[in-house]
């Protein structure tokens, strides 16, 4: 059974929580900005390969940057790869 998209933003907040520490990114709303809230390149990079091991897939070359502004962007691109 596949994941829906509120199951898969929780699983990115999972992520970022694992990589990040539990706080540091808790009062993000899921449609804020990453970089805004604080998230540098690396730990972008991070949170990236983690979702691949996590989901089961490889990042194409050519994702849009906005695919990777939020946690609702992320979890809709997982989402759309699965369907």
């Amino acid at each position: 059974m596949s994941d829906t998209e509120s199951e898969l933003r929780q699983r990115v907040r999972g992520l970022l929580g694992d990589l990040f520490g539990g706080e540091r990114f808790a009062g993000l709303p899921d449609s804020g900005s990453l970089r805004e809230a604080g998230l540098p390149s690396t730990g972008l990079v991070s949170l990236l390969v983690a979702m691949e091991d996590a989901f089961g897939f490889e990042w194409d070359d050519d994702v849009e940057p906005e695919v990777m502004r939020s946690i609702d962007s992320l979890a809709r691109h997982v989402l759309a790869l699965r369907n």
